[in-house]
């Protein structure tokens, strides 16, 4: 999820979000897909509260050093003070459009679900060409929104609410265009994978669960009416009490080799 500045009530569901049990295996399956080794240089753009960060951090150790980044000041006060009994671990306000590091800095770049809120992916592609190794890897994790599956009671309603939810991204299909876009940028082996997460019922402390939250909040704050709103909420958990409660949501790991 994006936003400019992390107040109490998002930051509160970004905690959900990043320690629910999909969250959690995500993380885990970037960072396999990482391949990381001791004395690794890596970087996260888009950071926010730092979880994939203190994850990386041990798998560089010993000598290695990971990076996060965030354009939200506050988003980097929080993973500064929450991750400061790491010491290999250091977080950085900067653009990524305009990254605030030296030519060739990192072994690794990564980002997960940020490069489909950029405006220019290929400019900020060309930021991590920049700051990448000759022969350092670009990790960038995405989710396909077009591919989302929510069984709903109300399929014209669902249909409308996702397509208003898609408003806040700035390309909702971003891993369609992504792998000419790397090979553009002048990155080499472009590869992908899926990453395909399942609920067949509902778990208040599960994505959808916390992800329903952030379309509430985003719908009503679009002209959706709170009545509305909760009764599409009513109309998921009703599906879920008929034993029919299926979420599926499609996201694809891509990488690439800088020559």
């Amino acid at each position: 999820m994006a936003k400019s500045e992390f107040d109490d009530d998002f930051l509160r569901l970004v905690e959900k979000f990043n320690t629910s049990a999909g969250a959690v295996e995500r993380r885990s399956r970037i960072l396999r897909a990482l391949d990381l080794r001791p004395g690794h240089h890596v970087l996260d753009i888009g950071t926010g509260p730092g979880h994939q960060v203190a994850e990386i951090a041990p798998n560089v150790a010993p000598g290695g050093l990971v990076k996060g980044v965030d354009a939200a000041e506050s988003a980097i006060a929080i993973a500064r003070e929450r991750w400061a009994g790491l010491n290999n671990v250091e977080f950085v306000s900067g653009d990524a459009y305009k990254l605030p590091f030296e030519n060739s800095s990192f072994d690794v770049v990564m980002s997960s679900q940020v490069f489909e809120y950029l405006d220019d992916v290929a400019a900020a592609l060309s930021e991590v060409f920049r700051v990448l190794k000759p022969k350092g890897r670009v990790l960038i994790h995405g989710t396909e929104w077009g591919a989302l599956l929510w069984r709903s009671g109300d399929a014209e309603r669902m249909a409308r609410f996702m397509s208003i939810w898609d408003r806040h991204l700035a390309d909702p299909h971003m891993p369609q265009t992504l792998a000419k876009k790397l090979r553009v940028a002048g990155f080499n082996g472009v590869k992908a994978e899926p990453v395909v997460h399942v609920e067949t019922s509902y778990d208040p402390t599960s994505m959808s669960a916390v992800l329903m939250k952030f379309v509430v909040g985003y719908v009503v704050s679009q002209g959706i009416s709170q009545d509305e709103a909760d009764e599409w909420v009513d109309d998921l958990l009703s599906v879920d009490a008929a034993g029919e409660y299926f979420f599926s949501s499609n996201e694809y790991i891509f990488s690439a080799e800088k020559p």
